[in-house]
């Protein structure tokens, strides 16, 4: 799975939804807000995504249906801007979102996660969407996301607001930008608190269509974790999609640069191959 920007390759829109890109899709989304994190801790990964589950299948069944849509994928990983959130571990995601009108889309999703030395868990979020059609071309996407990793040990670092924004032309070029104003520092400050930073993050992908069902598709994103303390790096994918009916599979290869060692989530500059199947309905 690789979170990345989703994009409707039918209609040539930017898309909505949550992380997946190999899992591969269109936005990066979050869902199920925070309320208690003692009960949130209690409720098992799999319960999760089995609530969401049956919230789709009932809501399938409901005289507004038409307006609800979302996907269901696993893969060989979760990549999150060029991060692994399962450690090259394999990975499920889901997302359930709500067409609202006038451009307006609400979701909710989740997906696996399973850092280094800690219990396998899960990556929450919920989102708010707008999206314009500017002309027979141009499209643009403004978001929020809240996000949240109720089971990592480190909770609070992993829990955070976004505000993103992406602009796309001809379904085939989409720059995305996010900014998070709440991000708590890996680094501890003087006096050993935690504070809180503003992290960015900016990527440019082009997708392929070649011939039949096949597409390809390349990305570069660049992201800092800290300014204060120059904590950035680099991340890249380039591979091929397939697609069969209201399912895609993906195959990529992604890059990671360096990354300062509290951030660090390979040991050195990385390549490796993702693979990923999702299923949009």
């Amino acid at each position: 799975m690789y979170n990345g920007c989703l994009r409707d390759e039918e209609n040539a829109t930017i898309g909505t939804m949550p992380t997946a890109g190999p899992l591969i899709w269109a936005s990066n989304r979050g869902w199920l807000p925070q309320r208690d994190g003692l009960h949130l801790r209690r409720i098992a990964p799999r319960t999760v995504m089995l609530a969401l589950w049956v919230g789709g299948v009932f809501l399938g069944q409901n005289t507004f249906a038409q307006n609800w849509s979302g996907a269901l994928g696993v893969g060989s990983d979760n990549v999150y801007r060029g991060i692994s959130l399962t450690d090259g571990r394999p990975a499920w995601l889901v997302d359930l979102h709500y067409d609202a009108g006038n451009g307006w889309d609400i979701g909710l999703g989740a997906s696996a996660e399973h850092l280094r030395g800690q219990a396998a868990g899960a990556q929450l979020t919920a989102y708010l969407d707008r999206r314009w059609q500017l002309d027979d071309d141009w499209t643009a996407k403004a978001g929020l996301v809240h996000y949240d990793s109720p089971w990592n040990a480190h909770s609070g670092y992993w829990r955070y607001d976004e505000i993103n924004a992406a602009v796309g032309y001809r379904g085939r070029w989409t720059v995305a930008l996010a900014v998070s104003p709440d991000r708590r520092r890996a680094i501890s400050s003087r006096g050993g608190q935690r504070s809180v930073t503003t992290t960015t993050s900016i990527e440019l992908t082009y997708h392929q269509p070649i011939a039949g069902h096949w597409s390809g598709d390349v990305g570069i994103g660049y992201a800092n974790l800290d300014p204060a303390d120059h904590v950035d790096y680099q991340y890249a994918d380039a591979g091929l999609s397939y697609a069969m009916a209201d399912a895609r599979v993906y195959l990529l290869a992604l890059w990671t640069g360096p990354m300062a060692e509290p951030y660090r989530a390979t040991t050195a500059s990385r390549l490796r191959w993702v693979t990923s199947v999702v299923w949009n309905f």
